[in-house]
């Protein structure tokens, strides 16, 4: 079975229709006129719905729903996508992004599930390719998102990916998953509990919300800070854009790697990265140098977060798979709406060092649980002497 060109093609307009907010938040804040703080009560219910979303919704990929999933999931983010462009008010903006972030929880897990059950033994160079394809939709989004609102106004993005995924919904209903069957005969808490009592795969749980803490304080404050550097509203897109391209064409050509010494080794290389860039990020005063020194962290991003899927690949078996991923994915989305919750206020108060600090700490703490955890399944280094 080969992987599907629609889940790449529906993967990327979806990721697209979430980043496409990443460089038009601070706008709307200015067009709307709410508060700092409900920058991260919009940001944060997408993150949470996701949560909820990967928990509760992925596991019916191991009940033989895939195919449902993919296309519930996909008209749930449309409809989500489409309604931010009819809001007007916070209120509208946090219920149209809790659905958008419903819709993605509820397609990401499965698609990885179907991805990774094509060959486990190269789960990694195959998630990478995916998370390459999914990265890539969010740094396309901003660029969308500034040139469109740039020609048609604010509304004209959100509407324009909400039928482009309408469109691609024909591409998903010809999937063919006849070779599906119903892996899980237990109940979604008896399968989570499974997977927990495995410390490999409660480490990568903690890897997952690591990687995807700083997510949440980019989607709440990136913007919002680089304007308050003197950027405008289509540099915070291209920035954007810039930071994603080399986590793209990272994690598009890591998997190799990830599959060769083994996804712990490669997650304490992507923290090790991630860590010292968030800390000093605060600290700075141009833009041009902000988007710059992002642009190393995503080398580390594009590593690190396929090997969090890959190490959840090697915990969990077939019949687990989709379950696995959810909980991965719905471990870095909490920490992402939690990170999206104090970053608003964090910046409006204390300022961007704090900040960018605070959040560094907490990778490195969830970071280094989680290497402590999965440090059983990381290879020893061979060391040969000749005398």
């Amino acid at each position: 079975m080969r992987v599907p060109r629609s889940l790449y093609l529906a993967m990327f307009t979806l990721t697209a229709s979430i980043g496409v907010i990443f460089g038009l938040i601070a706008s709307l804040q200015d067009d709307l006129g709410f508060t700092n703080s409900a920058l991260g009560l919009i940001a944060g219910a997408s993150f949470f719905a996701s949560f909820f979303s990967q928990l509760w919704l992925a596991p019916l990929a191991d009940r033989g729903k895939t195919k449902f999933l993919l296309i519930g999931a996909l008209i749930g983010a449309a409809l989500g996508t489409v309604w931010f462009a009819v809001a007007s008010s916070v209120w509208e903006l946090i219920a149209a992004r809790a659905l958008t972030g419903i819709g993605f929880g509820a397609f990401a897990p499965a698609a990885r599930a179907v991805v990774a059950n094509v060959d486990p033994t190269r789960a990694g160079e195959r998630l990478g390719r995916l998370a390459a394809i999914e990265t890539s939709g969010f740094i396309t989004g901003p660029v969308i998102g500034a040139t469109l609102n740039e020609i048609w106004g604010l509304d004209a993005p959100f509407i324009f990916l909400s039928v482009v995924l309408i469109l691609i919904l024909p591409g998903l209903v010809r999937i063919n998953l006849s070779t599906e069957k119903v892996l899980h005969q237990g109940s979604r808490l008896t399968a989570a509990k499974k997977i927990l009592n495995r410390k490999e795969a409660v480490g990568a749980i903690l890897l997952g919300a690591a990687m995807f803490f700083p997510a949440g304080m980019y989607e709440a404050i990136w913007a919002r800070f680089m304007e308050d550097l003197g950027a405008s509203t289509l540099f915070v897109g291209i920035s954007l854009t810039m930071y994603g391209i080399p986590f793209a064409l990272t994690a598009s050509t890591a998997g190799k790697f990830i599959d060769r010494i083994g996804p712990w080794r490669a997650a304490v290389f992507g923290i090790s990265v991630i860590i010292p860039m968030t800390f000093i990020y605060g600290f700075l005063t141009s833009p041009w140098l902000l988007m710059g020194l992002a642009m190393v962290e995503a080398v580390g991003q594009g590593v690190g977060s396929p090997a969090c899927q890959a190490a959840m690949v090697k915990a969990t078996n077939e019949s687990e798979r989709a379950t696995g991923q959810g909980m991965v994915g719905a471990a870095g989305t909490l920490g992402a709406g939690f990170a999206a919750l104090i970053a608003a206020p964090l910046y409006a108060g204390p300022g961007p060092e704090e900040t960018f600090m605070i959040v560094a700490c907490v990778v490195a703490v969830l970071g280094g649980a989680a290497v402590l955890l999965g440090r059983d399944k990381i290879p020893p280094v061979k060391v040969s002497v000749q005398l």
